[in-house]
């Protein structure tokens, strides 16, 4: 990964949350963390400009479900990275049918994490030379 990233995170529970940012922030990326939702959908839609977002499926009130929904309607051309400990086939196909860049299963090595965000970011330079 080249350049800075702007990155989302949201995960209900704080040590992925901080585990995740840390990691982010040491490779000298931007990482906006966020314990719900909520929060990082009124996020988004104050701040646009957003490469990636990574969220939890299983959280209290909106899940990753939700987010991701919202995105596409709101920010159709973020990338999206779904993470859950006990995501179904059925949970998988419709994360991925409704745009999903992957579902990664937890627990995961961050090398696998970092291969996805910096897939989805590369993504998005090719549609904005395009554009």
């Amino acid at each position: 990964m080249s350049q800075q990233l702007r990155i989302v995170v949201i995960d209900d529970d704080q040590g992925v949350l901080k585990a995740l940012g840390l990691v982010f922030q040491t490779l000298g990326h931007q990482a906006s963390l966020f314990n719900t939702g909520g929060d990082a959908v009124a996020y988004l839609a104050a701040n646009p400009r957003v490469d990636v977002v990574v969220s939890d499926l299983r959280m209290p009130g909106m899940d990753g479900t939700e987010v991701l929904r919202r995105l596409r309607q709101s920010h159709p051309n973020i990338p999206v990275v779904i993470m859950s400990g006990h995501a179904t086939s059925n949970d998988r196909a419709t994360l991925v049918a409704l745009g999903a860049r992957a579902v990664l299963s937890k627990p995961f090595a961050p090398a696998e994490l970092l291969g996805l965000v910096d897939v989805g970011a590369r993504s998005i330079e090719r549609k904005e030379k395009v554009a």
